[in-house]
């Protein structure tokens, strides 16, 4: 049982670091003791259970500020976000005790275990992103370093999970160093090759970059509720007004936040030709978060949209969102919350949308653009797909409102710039209250507004044409880890059937 509560106590601190801005250094040293428990000779179980539960439940406390926004008793609210927080933090536990418990079968000590560690834990991460139904790859340890731009370039080799490969990997470095206070050939080999990503960095960062093409994010800062509830022109006038007072007459593209104007704007004749009128009076092309009606047969449809707009016309072109925010924009298991929890139909009947099929890129005066909602923007295959589709620069419109001021809002930020690394791509993030930002292929934040004002900006981004090693052969990092974990499996499998080989020997004899 000691195990277990050392587990949760190095969990929280992990969720802490995860979460806390100012402490993203300590990840490169708080899963020390994470190492060296697994390096030990005990079993491990126990251990895990406890660290993913500490450090998933930090994390994801971030939730409860959404009980502000639930139309239910603050009691019934915070009970029915404890209820989704545990429910999370077990999955993605399990996933992750699925993944590194076969550790303790190999043998500790030997010149690869520093590796298989590393490479066990980073494949746990893998499996929080491509299990269905409950993919959620948003403890990504890449994301408090992206603090430090020379360790995420490795991001453009094999992606985000290549970047927590790195720190976990520095972390079991250290502890080995520790426990066996000496060098040997596997510490000298990690060593080298942290150096070599380094290196990597640093020469990925000599390489400057310069916008050609001017765009504006324009933030408007409605508070989630607050949005909803407006009239929908005064939510354009309010983005027509900071749209004119801050372009100039070199801007090619505006950008407006995930449902900027969270109606069903091209229906409205008036909502169609303001925008065109924008559109034509400033010489920009719009893009432009919205709500998208489609009615089929007696069936009515709604989706999260980003809509262009190119000065006297409305492209055909839509980008309709794939990945939904489970709860918030659709209901999974909905038959079987409908026996159980019908109070939950009532709640989410007004918030399902339908999801997209397909990736759009849109041809626009600034370049050929891949757009990204929200939510989407932590799966790291989206915005492949869309690079892998022509795009020559990101756009990610979100609404993080709901989370207020809790770390939600920087955590789901990093994720942009790890988007940024691994597609070597500008990412034009505009958020409805922040953090609206443009990052270049490298990381490195361009220009930014903070969180919670209503403002917008211009900046220079530069369309490329290029692909990362990641996008060619992205998926060989991944392939390696899984490689690495089968042969793990068929090692235990192999040494048990002998083992009851010798056995059934040993009783025939007697």
């Amino acid at each position: 049982m000691w195990l277990a509560m050392l587990g949760l106590m190095n969990g929280i601190i992990m969720g802490l670091v995860y979460s806390v801005e100012e402490l993203w250094l300590g990840s490169f040293f708080v899963l020390i003791p994470f190492a060296g428990i697994l390096f030990s000779k005990k079993k491990i179980s126990f251990f895990l259970i406890g660290y993913g539960l500490g450090y998933y439940i930090t994390g994801l406390s971030f939730l409860f500020s959404l009980t502000d926004v639930v139309p239910l008793p603050i009691y019934t609210a915070n009970v029915l976000f404890a209820g989704v927080i545990l429910a999370i933090s077990i999955i993605l536990t399990f996933l992750m005790w699925i993944a590194l418990y076969p550790f303790q079968y190999w043998r500790r000590g030997s010149s690869i275990d520093i590796f298989l560690l590393a490479g066990l834990y980073t494949l746990g991460e893998w499996l929080q992103e491509i299990v269905p139904m409950v993919s959620f790859p948003w403890f990504r340890l890449a994301v408090p370093v992206v603090k430090m731009p020379i360790f995420i370039q490795g991001a453009s080799l094999f992606g985000s999970l290549f970047v927590s490969f790195c720190v976990i990997l520095w972390n079991t470095w250290l502890a080995k160093l520790i426990m066996k206070r000496k060098l040997d050939r596997s510490m000298v080999l990690a060593g080298a090759f942290i150096g070599a990503v380094l290196l990597y960095g640093e020469v990925r960062l000599y390489q400057k970059e310069e916008g050609t093409k001017q765009v504006l994010i324009v933030q408007g800062n409605h508070e989630g509720s607050e949005k909803w509830a407006m009239e929908s022109k005064d939510i354009l006038k309010d983005y027509k007004k900071l749209a004119y007072q801050y372009a100039n007459p070199f801007v090619e593209l505006i950008i407006m936040p995930e449902t900027a104007l969270p109606y069903a704007v091209m229906d409205e004749k008036e909502g169609r030709e303001e925008l065109m009128s924008i559109s034509q009076q400033l010489s920009a092309e719009l893009l432009v978060g919205a709500i998208q009606k489609e009615e089929i047969g007696e069936e009515t449809n709604f989706y999260n949209v980003v809509y262009h707009i190119k000065e006297d016309r409305i492209n055909q072109t839509v980008y309709r969102k794939q990945i939904l925010v489970p709860f918030g924009e659709f209901l999974p298991f909905a038959e079987f919350f409908n026996k159980m929890c019908p109070w939950l139909i009532g709640f989410m009947s007004g918030n399902y949308f339908k999801a997209g099929e397909e990736m759009a890129v849109f041809d626009t005066k600034a370049g050929k653009i891949g757009a990204l909602i929200c939510y989407e923007s932590i799966f790291p295959e989206i915005a492949k797909e869309a690079v892998k589709k022509g795009a020559e620069a990101l756009v990610i419109v979100s609404n993080d409102s709901w989370f207020q001021n809790t770390p939600a809002m920087r955590e789901h930020y990093a994720h942009a710039i790890l988007r940024a690394v691994e597609n070597d791509r500008y990412v034009i993030r505009a958020g409805n209250t922040g953090i609206s930002a443009v990052i270049d292929g490298r990381g490195r934040v361009v220009a930014s507004i903070p969180e919670n004002i209503s403002m917008a900006f211009q900046a220079a981004m530069r369309p490329k044409w290029d692909g990362t090693l990641y996008i060619k052969a992205g998926r060989v990092f991944v392939w390696v880890l899984c490689g690495m974990y089968i042969l793990l499996i068929l090692r235990r499998a192999c040494s048990l059937i002998f083992s009851f080989f010798f056995y059934i020997i040993e009783k025939i004899k007697k």
